[in-house]
């Protein structure tokens, strides 16, 4: 009530009389004492205060209501045209993203998986390697180096982080075995070897021969047993040899349930 009452004040007072004498004529005053005149006065005001604060809050919505409204047909169509524009680029920029992720997933499993593949390989000596490594040549003119050395020392390279191991042309893996044979001969991987044995072993080439000539190593085996060791670190060490590995007879894989 008290808004309305302002507002028909605020009508009133519109005239052309301004300030304290325009208010006088359109005020029913109860007293006519100045102090009656004050309180009348800044309700008048109060009451016109509100007023534009609701004039205001109108134009701004009829502003944002009225955004498009005052833009012609053409400028319409052809704002419309930029918008469905823009969202063709968009959604093909998101197709494309979204391509490019797939790929980028794609490519790391990919190769994450041949990087597996290539250690596997490596591992069953499957494939031929390349890399730094040393090179041991063991000549046993009495042929006194038998099974027992020659496992010393594939132990004590492999302790030394050898990645690779051939000797004799015979590439060595986790199935395969050395057999000192009736004659005095010896086999690996089912295949004769004789002296002298060329061990060809990749890996970081200063810890191998450091290990390999420790006090009471192997290399102190071979020449307990009569053999002459020598040993050359080169830069870089092919093992060429490769095994075929049977299917296991016994072992099976495990099936994972989760």
């Amino acid at each position: 009530m008290t808004h309305h009452s302002g507002a028909h004040r605020a009508e009133d007072g519109d005239g052309p009389a301004n300030g304290p004498e325009g208010v006088a004529p359109s005020a029913k005053a109860p007293r006519p004492d100045g102090r009656g005149r004050s309180i009348r006065s800044q309700l008048l005001i109060g009451a016109m205060c509100v007023l534009l604060g609701f004039a205001i809050v109108a134009q701004v919505r009829q502003t944002q209501g009225d955004e498009f409204s005052a833009l012609r047909e053409d400028d319409l169509i052809r704002l419309l045209d930029e918008v469905t524009q823009r969202n063709e680029e968009l959604s093909d920029q998101s197709e494309q993203l979204a391509r490019q992720r797939d790929s980028l997933l794609s490519g790391s499993d990919g190769r994450a998986a041949q990087d597996q593949l290539d250690l596997l390989n490596i591992l069953a000596g499957t494939v031929p390697v390349e890399g730094p490594g040393v090179v041991v040549t063991v000549e046993d003119p009495g042929d006194q180096v038998g099974a027992q050395q020659m496992v010393h020392m594939l132990e004590e390279m492999r302790n030394a982080g050898a990645e690779a191991i051939a000797v004799s042309g015979q590439r060595l893996t986790v199935s395969s075995a050395f057999v000192d044979a009736p004659d005095g001969g010896m086999t690996v991987n089912g295949n004769v070897i004789e002296s002298p044995y060329e061990w060809r072993v990749i890996g970081d080439a200063e810890t191998i021969a450091v290990a390999l000539d420790i006090p009471g190593g192997a290399f102190t085996t071979m020449r307990n047993a009569g053999a002459s060791v020598e040993i050359s670190e080169r830069e870089l060490v092919q093992i060429t040899a490769v095994r075929d590995i049977p299917d296991p007879e016994f072992a099976e894989p495990v099936e994972n349930d989760s």
